[in-house]
């Protein structure tokens, strides 16, 4: 198969699947929860939305990676929440609601958040090789056509077949699992000599960067004592990314297999972190229930 039929239908039509079955997940409910939970949501998306990006800009700046790299991770830092945070909080004993309702706003807000973002990046670290003039308009059209569209469809399936969305909960989990393997594959077996050789300079940068916003994440909402159940939930939904969403950008968007590189290697990293964080919170405190937290 040719790079351009995996970047420009493949993956397009994977990733559009897998948010119309996050989607189907998804209830109004979800999103009335920021006017029942307002600070509990309101400072889960300060982290994700705001702090997250931040982070990102620190760590490329730190390291002082090449521009390609550093507009990487940005991307990484500017990606949605997704389904593999909510099955580790979900393993982590945390508040699934409010998971879910995090992951379902920042993915109907990636529509302008990864746009404005990518267009400071290569503002700020667009070099010859790089097109500096990003086309935010273009890009919030696309971002939005591969993740508030599909996952408006998808409640909308839900809404008329909810029997059938949640026959298929299992079905997309599994898809989404093996399709993001191939994937990080592909682009592992592609970019072999980019990781040789680059690995050990721009690794530690998405590593720095994975932990403090785990770090970040629980700490900020410690400090607006918001209860330990719903502080976990936060720490995992701000440091743990939807990477596949980061590797279509780069794939489809930007037409850039190299910076699909970092959100590759970084889906298989999130997995060590995000559940050594679940092992930890389940034996820290293996009776917790929401009910006995609750704020």
């Amino acid at each position: 198969m040719q790079e351009s039929v995996l970047s420009n239908v493949v993956l397009p039509l994977a990733i559009i699947t897998i948010m119309v079955a996050l989607g189907m997940t998804l209830t109004v409910a979800d999103f009335k929860r920021v006017f029942t939970q307002r600070k509990q949501v309101l400072i889960g998306l300060f982290c994700q939305l705001v702090l997250l990006p931040i982070l990102g800009f620190l760590v490329a700046g730190a390291f002082a990676l090449p521009a390609v790299y550093a507009i990487s991770i940005v991307l990484l830092a500017a990606a949605p929440g997704g389904a593999t945070s909510n099955l580790i909080v979900h393993a982590a004993d945390g508040d699934r609601a409010l998971s879910v309702t995090l992951t379902a706003i920042s993915n109907m807000l990636a529509w302008f958040t990864i746009p404005f973002l990518l267009g400071i990046a290569y503002t700020t670290y667009g070099s010859g090789a790089l097109d500096i003039d990003f086309p935010v308009a273009d890009t919030m059209i696309q971002v939005a056509a591969l993740t508030v569209i599909p996952v408006i469809i998808g409640m909308a399936i839900r809404n008329w077949k909810p029997d059938f969305a949640e026959k298929s909960k299992r079905f997309s989990r599994i898809f989404a699992t093996i399709f993001l393997f191939l994937v990080i594959l592909a682009l592992v077996i592609q970019n072999w000599d980019v990781i040789v050789n680059d690995g050990p300079r721009f690794a530690p940068a998405f590593i720095v960067l994975n932990i403090a916003a785990l770090v970040v994440g629980y700490v900020v909402p410690k400090l607006a004592k918001i209860n330990e159940v719903q502080t976990v939930t936060i720490a995992i939904e701000t440091g743990i990314q939807n990477s596949t969403v980061a590797i279509t950008v780069a794939l489809t968007i930007l037409n850039n297999n190299e910076m699909a590189v970092i959100p590759g290697l970084y889906a298989i990293w999130m997995y060590v972190t995000g559940f050594a964080l679940a092992f930890w919170m389940a034996r820290r405190n293996p009776t917790a229930s929401l009910e006995q937290t609750a704020a």
